[in-house]
């Protein structure tokens, strides 16, 4: 399992000597030592006499334990079985199943086998009787189990639903897999790599503007859409802004489009637009640029954001950014 925090120690392992399973809640500690020494850190000049005491200790400790063996990760079918066979408290299930799941997910991974075993599958349907449906990370980890057994439609329903940033690009990445009927385990993209992700799944969830559900039949000029609200935000001073919106295109190519601060209009206009290669490329114009994405660049400009009907008015030809030379191409 790969985790963006510090390791832990799994509920269950392997003796190194005998291979038998070891149950962590229930093993007896007969001594320990840490790997991570902190002491004196906050000492102020040099290391006062009791911390040079203790770090020595704490070093002739974990030298004495050196060639001590580790203990090694149990199999998925060793943790199935100790779930099967043990009794333990009800509480230590689910991460028992859990544990058990990513185990056979890194085999999986790492063999490419494509069916799910008796006992895998078994063990994803217990899961589903522990998981409850009243957070962000249950509801994605129901999706993902109905996903494994191949059960798309009731995975994609999981996934009906507007996830908070942190589990948004998870959610498109599942959405992505379950459109391909794909049930092999995977693993999301670095944080890094997540905005992408995460707008595409804003933009499946926006719903553009419909001018009938206002009981307007024609709005003129015509209603303008695009498929999210993510703007991006240039200062220029003395409270003078402009706003862009990406738009990813069918092709997979991307437009931004461009608008100036509304300024008492009832509709918001497209001044210009740019056409890029994708959506990164799009993303590190605007940043080369001196736009920012504007949730992660707060200031008085917050709350500034064109609003309403979009409408096009390219054709008034301020195309500051495509004509009159304001866009670097560096």
């Amino acid at each position: 399992m790969s985790a963006p925090m510090l390791p832990t120690t799994p509920l269950l392992v392997a003796c190194p000597h005998c291979k038998s399973s070891v149950f962590w809640p229930t093993a007896k500690e007969v001594d320990s030592y840490e790997t991570y020494d902190l002491t004196g850190i906050f000492d102020v000049g040099e290391m006062l006499p009791e911390s040079l005491v203790l770090r020595l200790e704490k070093k002739a400790k974990k030298q004495k334990y050196l060639d001590v063996a580790k203990y090694e990760q149990a199999s998925p079918q060793q943790i199935f079985e100790f779930i099967q066979g043990s009794r333990f408290d009800s509480s230590y299930e689910l991460p028992l199943r859990l544990l058990c799941w990513q185990r056979s997910n890194d085999e999986r991974i790492e063999g490419g086998r494509i069916e799910l075993e008796f006992d895998e599958q078994e063990n994803l349907q217990k899961m589903l009787l522990l998981v409850d449906q009243r957070t962000n990370s249950h509801l994605l980890l129901r999706a993902e189990i109905f996903r494994q057994l191949a059960q798309f439609d009731k995975a994609r329903f999981m996934l009906d639903y507007d996830f908070d940033e942190e589990m948004a690009a998870r959610a498109e990445q599942l959405m992505l897999a379950i459109e391909r009927k794909d049930s092999l385990p995977f693993q999301f993209v670095g944080r890094d790599d997540e905005y992408d992700y995460e707008t595409a799944w804003r933009a499946r969830r926006y719903e553009p503007e419909d001018p009938s559900k206002f009981n307007i039949a024609e709005l003129t000029p015509p209603v303008f859409k695009i498929s999210n609200r993510d703007w991006w935000v240039k200062v220029l001073g003395m409270l003078c802004h402009n706003w862009a919106l990406i738009e990813r295109n069918d092709d997979d190519t991307a437009t931004v489009y461009f608008f100036q601060d509304q300024g008492g209009k009832e509709r918001p206009a497209i001044i210009d637009s740019l056409s890029f290669a994708g959506v990164r490329e799009a993303r590190q114009g605007l940043k080369a640029n001196g736009f920012e994405i504007l949730k992660t660049y707060p200031g008085p400009w917050m709350g500034c954001e064109p609003n309403g009907f979009i409408y096009d008015d390219r054709d008034s030809g301020n195309l500051v950014y495509s004509k009159f030379g304001y866009w670097s191409e560096q």
